[in-house]
This record gives C-alpha cells, structure tokens and sequence, in this order.
C-alpha cells in the first residue's frame, strides 16, 4: 500500500525546498536513494507538486545537482541557488530557467566563504529574498562565524542588487548556542513580526524559529522555540498567500546510516534516526503574541472521515461510559481499557481529554497487547508540561537496564486541569503524527508493533475521554 504520508518509490525525502505558484506549492526536495542507487539513476534534487498535501504530482529530476537551496523568481526568470561539495569544499551556485525543471548554471557566479568572516568548513542551503527595506536581495547561508570558541554555528548574511554579486555582511544571527551550522535556514514576516527559522544537529536536534520586530534582529527566542520534536528535520516553509505551511521530513530507522544501532537490538525502534524519510506538513499559526504554533492541514485533517467501530473494555480500574464518552477515577493507581478491534494500519485517532488537579498522566496507547507492555504510549504528563512518546521497550526490564533516557521523544505543553485538550494521531504503517490542542506537534516512527488495540489510561488521578474514535481514508 502507498504511503499517504509522501515518499518516492525506492527511495526516501530528504529536505524539501518548497514554492508556491499557480495554485499549488512546487516542492523540490533531496531524493535519497541510499541502498538503492544505481549507476544510472538521477540524483539531487526532484520535483513533486500538490495542492492538498494528500496527492502529489512527480515530475522527476531536475537537471541541476546539488545541495538544498532555494527558489525565486524574477520577472519571467526563475533563479536557482544551490550548494555543491567538490573534494570536501561547500560552494554556493546559480543557476536560471525559464521553466521549473530545465535550469542553466551560471559558473561564475559560484562562490565560498572565502572572506574575513565565515570560516570555509560550512557554506550552504542559501535562501535568497527581496528585501523591500534594505532595497536589495538578501542570502541567508548555514555557516560557521569566525571565533575563539567551537561554538560558531550561525545564519551568515550576503546582500547582491542584481542576484549575481554578493557581498558578506556580519552574520545575521550568531548566538554561539551550537557547534553545527545552522541548517536550512529561513526568514519571512507575518504582520508586525519576522521570523527566522533553522535546523540544527547539536545541543538538540529540530527545527528551530526565532522572532523580531525588525529583520536586523535581534532575535528573541520564545518560550517554545521549535515547531516539532527530533524525529522531524530540516523544515523549511512557504505560503499560498493565505496561510503558510512547513515542509520537513520524519525520518525512518531503517539504515543505520550513522553506525550507532545497538548491536544486540534486534526491532528498529531503538534504532538511531537515519538522513531522510517521509514528508511531513504542518500548517503555522501565528498566536496573538507573535509565537508561533503549528496544526494539522485542514485538507490532512479531512481526508480521514469515514468512522470505524470502537467498543472499549475495561482492564484495571473503574470505569463509566456513555456514547464517544468514557471516564474514570484512578487518584492511587494506573488504569486502562482497551479496544476490542486492531487499530487499522492507516488512520486517524481523535479525542478529547480532561484530567483533574494532581493527575500523574493520561493519554492513550496504540497498538496495544491486553498485557498494557507492549504497546506505544502518547501521554499527557501535566506535572512536567509535556506530552511523551514510549515504546515498548520502556515498560519492560531490559528497557530499564539499558536504554539511558526516560523517554524517547517528548514535547513541552501547558497543561491545566479541568480543560479540555484535543489529540489528533494520524498513523500511517511506522508513521505516527501526534497533534495536542492544535498548537503541538511530535512526530514520531512505531516499527517494532504493527498490529494491535487502541487503548486510554489515566494513571494516578482521574480522566475523562470525549469524542473518542478512529478514523480511516475515504475510499
């Protein structure tokens, strides 16, 4: 069955350079083949389009090869810039169309960092706008400033009149936070408020943003700082003039591409996070203070409306039932029910969940065994403000002895009792999207269960569970 969450056949998403035009989002991204290259296949960057984020149009290979960067067009020409990395170097090159798939390099506009600012290790993903204030085009870069300490990581800046000759300017945004570049990186202005967005490999691994009231910064770090958790990368953005939406991938854990696997594990979900894997969309929401949050595309959202059967059973503790409406009051213990029917391997969970002052956590399992182990746990964790991702390795003895972290993913969230909190999971074969509230998202991989029941659990306190079902595609 194909994938609704979208991934070439034989081969693997990596990041995505989306624009928008026509009435649909053109998404060029990094095709990975990795084991299953071959002498003749097209590398480097292809194209799919869509208008939906259910759907997508693949047009093949670009014929340009290189690294991520970016899109804008000028006029009736399009302007292609991307990186390349000949004997070890990082370069930054021009190319031009006057069509979307065939482009012409310009050779002498390829340029490094080879300036009194930048080190040379780290020079690509260039992303190229109009700046309407300064009067000039402006490069962003992943880059490494000059300094006393490894903390060099930055977002350098070069400005051109004519897209041809850069100058370099002081980086844009050097906070000596992380030894790795900053990847990927981003601007764009929602009403009063810019923001600049990155990725970035060290001290943690996600999607970062940053805001201000001025492009020149400075750049202030919210509270919550990044868009998903560390099985979501490299995301960059793009909007149709209405709303904007963020374009990365959730990677697999399939080829251990990095030689960290545990040599004695015998599943994949302790595995180590390869380069790649599936495309993932969130939609932005611009809160009313200027920080940002991201939900589920409407069009994703709906896509899964055809409602399956759901009889639930209790397990261990008290529980009381009404229609879609399930409760129970555990205040000294943990409590579970679990469905009768396997959850299909495609779907969406929804619900809402009400917890009550001093609740240790509630949430729900998927694919679930009666034993209530083996299974994956999405919780609410009220004391901490955060919800988690578990597998099933957590809940036995070995997971205690060897696995060095208390959970695997996990994602800051106010949480207050007696309110209401929307989950929305979209499960997709190893995929799992987790949305809370509309405003948190984790991303997450469950290989090592495919089949099994969908479960609620309130543990030391008491839950309520509203609206609660299972969704598949239409059709």
């Amino acid at each position: 069955m194909k994938e609704f969450f979208y991934r070439p056949e034989n081969a693997w998403v990596g990041d995505v350079i989306p624009y928008y035009e026509d009435q649909e989002f053109k998404l060029f991204y990094l095709h990975g083949w990795r084991e299953n290259y071959r002498e003749g296949l097209d590398n480097g960057w292809h194209l799919i389009t869509t208008n939906d984020f259910c759907n997508y149009r693949e047009y093949g290979a670009i014929n340009v090869l290189g690294g991520t960067g970016h899109v804008i067009k000028v006029g009736l020409i399009y302007h292609l810039f991307y990186c390349i990395f000949p004997e070890g170097k990082q370069l930054v090159c021009h190319a031009i169309g006057t069509d979307l798939m065939n482009w012409t390099p310009i050779p002498e506009d390829t340029f490094s960092a080879d300036n009194e600012i930048y080190e040379m290790s780290d020079w690509r993903d260039p992303f190229v706008f109009w700046n309407e204030e300064d009067g000039q085009y402006w490069m962003l870069l992943a880059a490494m400033a000059k300094g006393p300490s490894n903390r060099k990581g930055c977002v350098a800046l070069l400005t051109s009149p004519d897209l041809r000759k850069w100058s370099y300017r002081e980086p844009l945004y050097a906070p000596n936070i992380h030894v790795g570049a900053h990847e990927c990186p981003e601007m764009f202005r929602m009403g009063e408020w810019w923001y600049l967005v990155y990725s970035n490999y060290t001290d943690r691994f996600a999607t970062f943003y940053r805001m201000s009231r001025s492009a020149n910064g400075p750049w202030i770090t919210p509270k919550f700082d990044t868009f998903d958790g560390r099985a979501y990368y490299a995301a960059k953005s793009a909007s149709d003039g209405q709303k904007r939406y963020l374009f990365g991938w959730n990677p697999t854990k399939n080829d251990d591409l990095f030689g960290w696997n545990p040599p004695k594990y015998v599943g994949k979900d302790y595995d180590t996070w390869d380069w790649g894997g599936n495309l993932v969309v969130h939609e932005i929401i611009q809160r009313p203070d200027g920080t940002l949050a991201v939900k589920v595309p409407d069009s994703v959202n709906k896509a899964f409306a055809v409602e399956q059967p759901l009889h639930l059973e209790w397990i261990t503790g008290t529980w009381t039932s009404s229609s879609l409406e399930y409760a129970c009051e555990s205040p000294y213990a943990f409590a579970a029910s679990l469905s009768q029917e396997d959850l299909p391997d495609r779907c969406k969970v929804s619900m809402e969940i009400r917890f009550s002052e001093h609740t240790q956590g509630t949430g729900i399992m998927l694919r679930a065994g009666r034993g209530l182990d083996f299974a994956y746990y999405i919780a609410l964790e009220p004391q901490r403000n955060r919800v988690t991702f578990r597998g099933p390795i957590m809940q036995s003895e070995d997971g205690g002895k060897t696995f060095p972290y208390e959970v695997e993913l996990e994602r800051p969230i106010e949480l207050l009792p007696d309110q209401d909190y929307k989950l929305q999971i979209f499960i997709d074969g190893s995929i799992c999207e987790i949305y809370v509230n509309g405003e948190v998202a984790m991303s997450a991989r469950m290989y090592d269960i495919e089949r099994g029941k969908l479960g609620l659990f309130v543990s030391q306190g008491n839950a309520q569970f509203k609206q609660v079902k299972v969704e598949t595609i239409r059709g």
